[in-house]
């Protein structure tokens, strides 16, 4: 119906440009091009076009809660929309809260899967035997964990290894990011499963403080003497994978704010890596990044790439090669860079790097793992 009543519009639209001088058309022309142009531009960026024309890559948990009235004084629901449906529910823990003086580190799975892998299983043990002081939690945010895989039942041998499962409408309900996740189309964007990892260990720090890890660092030393610091991944950029607050540092508020405030779904590293960075140069009172120290940065560490980024990602490859690497003396952890070495097999029986690194560091997961993993 709309084409048809379209068509009539562009011919009259037509005609009378034909009936104009030459440069009145060209400019009519333009205008009306323009016009087509910015429209259609607005229309595609509209939540309703994003929504109607698109499906989400991750299903909004415990979306109906987006609906619940915020406040007893008015109909408003978490969204700002009239006629709210119920009143919003109570906190309520979503797994034992640990101590505010616990020394305690958190991993976050967002993929929804039941178990981790063998690789993300071996990043979880290590990080607990090297740190036997270190509660490790680990956050698996699918529906529901399978406790029967090789991989969970290993890690549940370790008293130090905590295993919960979230549910992540709960989880954001009542927090600063309840209007990103209920509201807006964060999960249509092609990056929202990172998107929503950077999220997380932005909130669970804000939370609770403690250190952060992703799933593709195996680690090598201990990491409790640490505090307080984020790791530069190069002179130009600081890193999201491994990091440490304590609790309600304005440091983490201040990337709290940031995320909300400058939220972009169309840019990979712009709520994660990208956003400490513009963090810390307002911390740090400093663009450069080999000027941000505990000084300058009022006793945030800026730890170098060493620590935790050895080998840089452009040589991820390294790492699942038959050599020999010596590690430097401040290398704390090693990340691997699971999304581009996620498809790269590691044989038991080879003297990958890999292989070394799991054969002493994550012994039990990599004697129960199979031969190619």
């Amino acid at each position: 119906m709309a084409r048809i009543m379209l068509k009539p519009l562009l011919r009259c639209i037509f005609r009378k440009i034909m009936r104009m001088g030459f440069l009145r058309r060209l400019l009519l022309t333009f205008t009306v091009v323009g016009i087509f142009i910015c429209t259609g531009y607005f229309v595609m960026q509209s939540d309703f076009y994003v929504r109607s024309m698109n499906h989400p890559v991750i299903n909004v948990s415990g979306s109906d809660r987006g609906r619940c009235c915020v406040s007893i004084h008015n109909s408003l629901d978490i969204c700002g929309r009239p006629d709210c449906l119920w009143k919003c529910p109570l906190f309520e823990p979503q797994f034992p809260l640990p101590r505010r003086d616990q020394e305690k580190a958190f991993f976050h799975e967002t993929s929804g899967v039941r178990a981790l892998d063998f690789r993300q299983a071996c990043s979880v043990e290590s990080l607990a035997i090297m740190n036997p002081h270190l509660t490790v939690i680990l956050l698996m945010s699918g529906k529901d964990i399978d406790w029967n895989s090789i991989t969970m039942k290993t890690l549940g041998n370790y008293e130090n290894i905590k295993i919960y499962n979230i549910n992540l409408g709960d989880y954001f309900i009542h927090s600063p990011f309840r209007q990103w996740y209920f509201c807006s189309t964060w999960n249509y964007g092609s990056f929202a499963v990172s998107h929503l990892s950077d999220a997380l260990r932005f909130l669970t720090l804000y939370n609770y403080g403690g250190y952060y890890f992703d799933l593709d660092i195996i680690m090598v030393q201990q990491v409790t003497r640490y505090r307080n610091f984020i790791v530069a991944e190069n002179e130009k950029n600081l890193a999201a994978g491994a990091l440490h607050v304590d609790y309600l540092h304005p440091v983490i508020r201040m990337a709290v704010e940031e995320f909300r405030e400058t939220y972009r779904k169309d840019i990979w590293g712009h709520n994660g890596p990208l956003l400490l960075t513009r963090v810390m140069t307002k911390w740090c009172l400093t663009e450069n990044i080999a000027e941000m120290n505990s000084d300058s940065c009022y006793g945030f560490e800026i730890l170098p790439p060493k620590t935790f980024y050895p080998i840089e990602w452009p040589k991820w490859l390294r790492y699942f090669l038959e050599q020999d690497i010596t590690w430097d003396n401040d290398t704390i952890g090693i990340h691997v860079w699971n999304q581009k070495s996620t498809g790269q097999a590691v044989s038991k029986t080879s003297e990958q790097v890999y292989t070394k690194l799991a054969r002493s560091q994550c012994p039990s997961i990599f004697a129960m793992a199979p031969n190619v993993f």
